[in-house]
């Protein structure tokens, strides 16, 4: 019995050890399943942070290059290298290592990335036509753990031409015409964009994009009423295209209901969104018709936007400290043409220094004031020696021009400051040619040139600065205006043989209601109000292709596709006095224009409008969050108004007014017309510019010609057009043949278009009567990029579009009752605020009477070829490829 338990005790510890030695078996093949699975899943863990190390680097790349595009147009081969060596940081992405580049093909003369034109092929900008840069960018993300993952995408840069949309605007872009308007071309607002008609029908005809909401149901001054007219929007390419447009399946209606928002104005909220746009966009409008939330939709700026620019430095001179995007952007570098005026040496090329760059920076002022002859002499070839207008104190009939005293004030100029002309050669030096464009004339009669070398008085003038006067040299009773022709230049001459007295002549004013009338009433006879006289320096287009003719081929046409000139007239500005130092920059620098508390007159009151709803004051048009005031002071010692010289001569106004205030009244016939304009009103205007007068490139009659202004620019007469354009008459305009012409574009601050009718006398002598200011059909083919105003509430006393910036209708600035048809083809861009010309808009009693409008999108800016020189770009990145690379181990 002892021996059988001695046995059984034998076999259980034998058990227990095999027991023991399986479940040690289990535990280490469980331990080592356990430590297997861990590396594996550490392995997994290296291998996705490695994957989406890579994505991040990838999506900064892609961002950094998109961004050194908007800072730069053209930016260098080192300059994108470079971008390889900023990686997303360990504190964004814990212990990581990475290494980029970014490639591209080379020009073999430049460095340079090769570009070439083409459509976007992707992205919300797809089908517009562009320069693209290709480039592939390559990303390797790397782990401490050993993981890593390779990464290619190939994107495009697109440089995309703005002259390519219809119409764009870079804020709020509203529709509210009365009749039919179907302008057609892609639409874009980097704002809100407001859709109304009374009654219309407004016809959108391809694809309409806005950054914020897109609003039925209410005018961009918060109008809700009377604007109830049907919008038409197509749901495929060309589906609004005539003939009977609104009658095709393909062109539907948008509706109140169709908006992205309504209710309120936005943003949203208050406005309410619509819980259906996403479809209705996307769906029932077949992506013709979107916004950010629906489509993607992003902002298009110009390149130096991006580094807090305002987009209206595009128009700006040069100053020294400007970043390479900023002066890469602006037109006065882009010029092949300049025109320059300021006070001081150191406003005309502030670029360069305040000292005289050579013989070529000329002081219109010399020679007088003092003994006669008076005025700058020069000597014009073929018609002797013409002086620069003085003010002549002497005349009976001039007693306005006294001293408040009664005593006869000393003689004045009505021209004066520095003027410089200057090209730049094939080796891109500019030389000087102020003398040269003087010596060809400056002055004409009464009526503006219509053909070249039709100036009676300085046939070959290039730039017109005055007319002759209706008052003879001497003391003597005036000669009745309207009489006065060539015929009658001995009277005005200082030996009757062809010399010009400084006494001959006035200088080119005429009255702008917009300008000069806070409200649209008027006041009584041929009285207006200083603020809107302006002085104006003409220059006569078909002249200049004249002169182009015959010495373009020194200047450097060919990189811009023929010639851009470049104006700017700071006369007059008032030193911004925010700046440190003060100095002058372009603008009027005066705001205070609307004042709703004054609803009658809206006459200053010195304090700024509410804020609007994109955060700034309606009275903030530079948006720099101040009220700006100082700018109605003119330019004498002791920073008088508008139209006085040191408080005594001029238009002889009160330079006391507290607030400031531009709005004082005068003669404009007797008195305005005649006398030196003061402060910031010079404008240039655009004369003898018919079909076939514009400049084009001069070795293949192709390109064009472009007007770049810092100062408001008024186009008199028909532009690159006229009656014999078979296109205006066509029934399917599609189908007719285009005529030579050349690839034309304004832009500046402002743009006023004046009809073929159009007299500087008569707005003076009609400054109230509208129906005297009567304009004719006219025509004009040439793309435009200007300002227009801030958008600000409605008032109930006003009219129902007073608070508006004038529409799409009025971004073509009219002062006339037009009795014909504006036919105007070409694209209309509203890139900024207008800072010179701040007068807000205003009809239809006393400013203008529309015109029938017969608008129509320039399909030919699609063909790149076909743009303007100088035409603005913004800049896309489009992804077209993204992949990881895998390489065998």
């Amino acid at each position: 019995m002892g021996k059988a338990n001695h046995r059984s005790r034998g076999f259980t510890l034998i058990a227990a050890l095999l027991l023991l030695l399986l479940l040690s078996g289990v535990a280490v093949g469980l331990m080592y399943l356990v430590t297997g699975q861990g590396h594996v899943g550490s392995n997994d863990l290296e291998a996705n942070e490695a994957y989406y190390g890579a994505e991040s680097g990838m999506e900064k790349l892609t961002a950094d290059l998109a961004a050194l595009y908007q800072l730069n147009q053209a930016p260098t081969p080192g300059q994108i290298t470079a971008l390889g060596n900023n990686p997303p940081t360990s504190a964004m992405v814990n212990g990581m290592n990475y290494q980029e580049n970014i490639t591209w093909q080379s020009d073999p003369n430049t460095g340079l990335p090769v570009t070439y034109n083409t459509v976007i092929s992707s992205g919300v900008n797809k089908d517009l036509a562009a320069e693209i840069i290709p480039y592939t960018l390559s990303v390797t993300a790397n782990r401490p753990g050993g993981a890593s993952v390779n990464m290619t995408r190939r994107v495009e840069v697109a440089l995309i031409p703005v002259f390519q949309f219809g119409v764009f605007c870079d804020g709020d872009c509203s529709y509210f015409a009365g009749p039919q308007f179907d302008f057609a071309g892609r639409v874009h607002s980097n704002g809100n964009l407001f859709l109304a008609a009374n009654p219309g029908p407004l016809i959108l005809d391809a694809k309409t994009t806005a950054v914020g909401e897109i609003v039925r149901d209410r005018l961009a001054n918060g109008n809700t009423g009377g604007y109830t007219g049907d919008v038409y929007v197509p749901n495929a390419n060309g589906g609004c295209d005539p003939p009977n447009a609104t009658s095709k399946s393909t062109c539907q209606k948008f509706t109140m209901a169709s908006a992205s928002c309504g209710g309120a104005l936005p943003p949203s909220p208050p406005c309410l969104p619509n819980g259906s746009w996403s479809n209705i966009s996307t769906q029932t409008f077949n992506g013709m018709i979107g916004n950010a939330s629906s489509l993607g939709v992003t902002k298009l700026q110009l390149p130096f936007v991006a580094g807090g620019a305002d987009p209206i430095e595009i128009i700006r001179k040069g100053q020294v400290g400007d970043s390479a995007a900023l002066a890469a952007s602006r037109e006065y570098n882009k010029a092949n043409i300049r025109v320059l005026l300021a006070d001081s040496l150191a406003d005309l090329h502030p670029d360069r220094g305040a000292a005289a760059l050579d013989a070529e920076d000329v002081d219109l002022t010399a020679g007088g004031p003092g003994p006669s002859p008076r005025g700058k002499a020069v000597v014009v070839t073929g018609v002797g020696t013409t002086h620069f207008a003085m003010a002549n104190t002497t005349t009976a009939n001039e007693a306005f021009w006294r001293r408040p005293n009664g005593v006869a004030a000393d003689p004045w100029n009505l021209v004066k400051g520095y003027l410089r002309v200057e090209y730049r050669d094939n080796a891109g030096n500019w030389n000087g040619i102020t003398n040269q464009w003087l010596a060809r004339g400056f002055a004409r009669g009464l009526a503006v040139p219509t053909a070249p070398g039709a100036n009676a008085v300085h046939p070959n003038a290039i730039l017109i600065f005055q007319q002759l006067a209706d008052r003879k040299a001497t003391p003597g009773p005036p000669i009745t205006w309207g009489t006065l022709t060539a015929l009658d230049a001995p009277s005005f001459t200082v030996d009757g043989g062809g010399n010009f007295s400084d006494l001959s002549w006035y200088p080119i004013n005429f009255y702008d209601p917009r300008e000069g009338f806070p409200r649209d009433t008027a006041l009584a006879g041929t009285q207006c109000y200083a603020n809107g006289i302006m002085n104006a320096v003409e220059l006569d287009v078909g002249n200049l292709k004249a002169w182009l003719a015959a010495n373009g081929a020194n200047i450097a046409y060919a990189p811009t596709n023929g010639f851009l000139l470049y104006f700017s007239d700071r006369r007059g500005e008032v030193k911004d006095p925010n700046l440190v130092p003060p100095a002058t920059t372009g603008k009027y620098g005066f705001e205070d224009v609307i004042n709703s508390p004054n609803v009658a007159t809206g006459m200053p009151n010195g304090l700024p409008e509410p804020l609007a709803p994109n955060g700034f004051s309606p009275e903030d048009v530079d948006e720099n969050n101040r009220f700006d005031n100082w700018g109605s002071e003119g330019n004498g010692s002791n920073n008088t108004p508008v139209g006085v010289v040191d408080g005594f001569v001029g238009f002889g106004l009160n330079r006391n007014a507290n607030p400031p205030n531009p709005y004082q009244a005068l003669d404009c016939l007797n008195g305005g017309r005649q006398n030196i304009v003061l402060g910031a009103r010079h404008v240039l205007k655009l004369v003898d510019g018919g079909l076939n007068r514009l400049p084009v490139r001069l070795d293949n009659n192709l390109g064009g010609f472009t007007v770049a202004s810092e100062n408001p620019v008024y186009v008199q007469g028909n532009y690159n057009s006229d009656s014999t354009d078979p296109y205006w008459g066509a029934a399917n305009r599609s189908t007719v043949a285009d005529i030579p012409h050349a690839a034309a574009a304004v832009i500046a601050d402002a743009v006023t278009l004046l009809s073929s009718n159009w007299s500087d006398f008569n707005s003076m002598a009609n400054p109230n009567t509208r129906a005297n200011r009567v304009g004719n059909t006219t025509y004009y083919r040439m793309a435009v990029a200007g300002g227009k105003n801030m958008n600000f509430p409605g008032n109930a006393a006003w009219t129902a579009d007073f608070g508006t910036d004038g529409g799409v209708h009025n971004f073509l600035r009219y002062i006339e009752s037009w009795g014909g048809t504006l036919s105007y083809r070409g694209s209309l861009v509203s890139l900024y605020y207008s800072e010179y010309a701040t007068g807000v808009y205003k009809c239809c009693t006393t400013v203008y009477n529309p015109p029938t409008r017969d608008y129509s999108f320039d399909s030919s800016f699609l063909n790149p070829s076909n743009l303007p020189p100088g035409t603005p770009m913004f800049q896309d990145i489009v992804n077209l490829s993204y992949w990881q690379n895998f390489s065998p181990y």
